[in-house]
């Protein structure tokens, strides 16, 4: 399958410090697994940087694991080889700095490591950025799990909140029907009264005294009931106004949950999709080193948005050496101070599923009077933020 492939080495014979990173970068915990148990090994039990540590141990010399693994590499790492077969330094140089720039590393750096005419140069440099990267991805995947820990606590903060007013709704419907039992009460007895005040008036003389006393203080009783009737209803529908209000409140709560469910999914795939760091030394800061070298010192300008999310914008964009600058939305009377805003700003963002839209309108006005990208985001999500941040280079300004 691979005999035209002459002029590239196999996995065992390019040089050990290789292997490992084109190992990590290219095969998948589960395809760790798959060879080992292709290959007869007992993988029950084993934990993931075991699987690693045993193909690496293999990969040495030639074996039943190593040339199963090289099958894999090679397969996958076919079109590059086919395609710098036969190229110069410079050329090679050229595509590994393009596709290194976006993510597609492990086949193509398997290519370069391993053909016979790669110039010593390019191996050191090809090693040094894979290197460094690895640290800069240690740093992101420490980031996001902070992150991931942080939404958990303010997650549970939440729950405790909604458990609590839970409770008081409940409270509140246990008073409401023993309200209801106590007006259905008065007004049996108001009813009751009135009926035997309406019989004593038959009954009684008109004309004695005593009667006459009687009927009145049945009358101030029959009153003093219509008010303590009165009392009673205007607490009842007190009490219903309050009901309703915590139902709104109980509703709100579980939107904004749901949507703090949704960040921390979001959130977890991008831990998932950064690499495993390969070593533990601690990173020199050099520009290509820097985990902060894509937003260094650059002004991001975020219009809109949810605002109870402005500390999380900001983390993301000071974290990666970014200057963060916000503004509402709402541009009544505020029109010079978003116009300077912009003036200093890199880069402008603008969802429009949390804005005004003359807010939207008046930042593509003054992005395109001043020269500045701007970004018409659909959502204010922290996902959507982060890619809009992330992809500087990518960024046009829209007419």
């Amino acid at each position: 399958m691979f005999e035209k492939f002459f002029k590239f080495s196999s996995m065992w014979e390019i040089e050990s410090h290789f292997k490992c990173p084109v190992a990590g970068a290219i095969l998948s915990v589960e395809k760790h697994r798959d060879i080992l148990k292709k290959c007869g090994y007992n993988v029950s039990g084993l934990k993931s940087y075991e699987y690693h540590q045993i193909i690496m141990s293999k990969l040495n010399e030639r074996n039943k694991v190593s040339e199963k693994v090289n099958n894999v590499i090679r397969s996958q790492a076919k079109k590059w080889m086919e395609i710098i077969d036969g190229m110069d330094d410079q050329q090679m140089r050229q595509i590994w700095k393009e596709n290194f720039e976006s993510g597609h590393v492990g086949p193509l750096m398997y290519a370069i490591v391993s053909y016979e005419d790669t110039t010593l140069d390019l191996l050191k440099d090809v090693y040094g950025e894979v290197h460094m990267k690895a640290h800069a991805n240690m740093t992101g995947i420490f980031n996001v799990r902070k992150d991931l820990a942080n939404n958990r606590a303010a997650l549970d903060r939440e729950k405790k909140k909604l458990k609590f007013k839970i409770g008081e709704n409940k409270d509140l419907v246990k008073q409401r029907k023993e309200d209801a039992k106590r007006i259905a009460g008065l007004e049996s007895e108001n009813a009751r009264l009135k009926k035997q005040v309406v019989d004593l008036e038959q009954r009684v003389v008109p004309e004695t005294q005593d009667a006459n006393a009687r009927i009145r203080e049945l009358e101030d009783r029959v009153v003093a009931l219509n008010a303590e009737l009165t009392v009673g209803t205007m607490a009842l529908e007190k009490r219903e106004q309050e009901f309703q209000a915590q139902s709104i409140e109980f509703a709100r709560i579980r939107k904004e949950n749901k949507t703090i469910r949704i960040e921390m999914d979001t959130l977890m795939t991008l831990l998932s999709d950064v690499a495993p760091p390969l070593c533990q030394i601690e990173p020199l800061c050099r520009q290509e080193a820097c985990s902060h070298y894509r937003l260094c010192a650059r002004r991001i300008f975020m219009i809109g948005g949810i605002t109870k999310m402005k500390a999380y914008y900001k983390d993301i964009v000071e974290k990666a050496g970014g200057k963060f600058e916000y503004h509402d939305g709402y541009i009544k009377g505020a029109g010079m101070d978003i116009e300077a805003m912009v003036k200093k700003s890199d880069l402008v963002i603008c969802p429009v599923s949390c804005n005004s839209h003359n807010a939207c309108i008046k930042a593509k006005k003054l992005c395109n009077q001043h020269k500045i990208p701007l970004k018409i985001l659909s959502s204010s999500s922290l996902s959507a933020v982060t890619q809009a941040v992330f992809s500087l280079e990518e960024t046009t300004t829209l007419n």
